[in-house]
């Protein structure tokens, strides 16, 4: 057996707290955002969502969940151990992968909008592989918000809007990035439904709607979770 290594992992330190609860630092905001990044793509969410409902699952399988070629799954599968939340084993001519239980949780609680445990009586889904319908809509293929986070400024946006309402002014001073930066990226986070702008005497003011992060951070959660549930629920191959 072979555990085939894991490259370029810039894997932050899980003590970072909720943004609701503390901003992020830009050296985090710069640690965190390859792994957002790499989730930003339906299939690399599907593809996670496949590996985290069952402790490992062998490549052959995952191939044959998509409509794309076996080369087009290996990126995928690359890029997500390359960010630190997949890892890999060969055994022989297949290789089979797992989640990195840690890497979603420190996602997951980064998201939540604050330090509270997810609720005890909240179920796991399990992932059934005769069932098409289960395998498609177990992790929504509209990855908006953990697109938008992929990117190390908005990531930092976002974290300084956790502590309050800002303007522009404010982000500039605080980001140290040019005004026509950060207003581009608040339009986009606009766009999303992540911030909501509204005027306050001469200047507009920027606020987070807190349901679009805790939406991802569920998503994440249950990831998570099923994984913790299913890590002795090895399958045949």
């Amino acid at each position: 057996m072979s555990v085939l290594p894991v490259l370029n992992v810039t894997v932050a330190s899980p003590c970072c707290p909720p943004l609701s609860v503390q901003a992020l630092p830009s050296d985090a905001a710069g640690q965190l955002a390859p792994m957002f990044k790499a989730l930003a793509d339906p299939i690399r969410l599907r593809l996670l969502s496949l590996i985290a409902s069952t402790a490992e699952v062998c490549v052959c399988d995952l191939t044959d969940a998509f409509d794309v070629t076996g080369a087009t799954i290996s990126h995928h599968l690359r890029v997500l151990r390359e960010a630190g939340i997949v890892e890999s084993e060969r055994r022989g001519t297949w290789v089979y992968y797992r989640v990195r239980q840690p890497a979603l949780d420190l996602l997951g609680g980064l998201l939540r909008t604050s330090t509270a445990p997810p609720p005890a009586s909240r179920e796991v889904r399990r992932f059934d592989a005769d069932n098409p319908t289960n395998r498609n809509g177990l992790i929504s293929a509209s990855p908006d918000v953990v697109r938008l986070l992929a990117d190390p400024l908005r990531a930092q946006i976002v974290a300084i809007l956790a502590g309050g309402p800002a303007c522009t002014s404010h982000l500039v001073a605080n980001t140290g990035a040019k005004q026509p930066n950060v207003s581009g990226h608040l339009k986009q986070l606009r766009k999303a439904g992540v911030v909501v702008a509204a005027p306050r005497g001469r200047f507009t003011y920027y606020r987070l709607v807190p349901e679009m992060l805790q939406g991802a951070a569920v998503h994440l959660a249950d990831v998570a979770a099923q994984a913790r549930a299913n890590d002795d629920n090895f399958r045949d191959c």
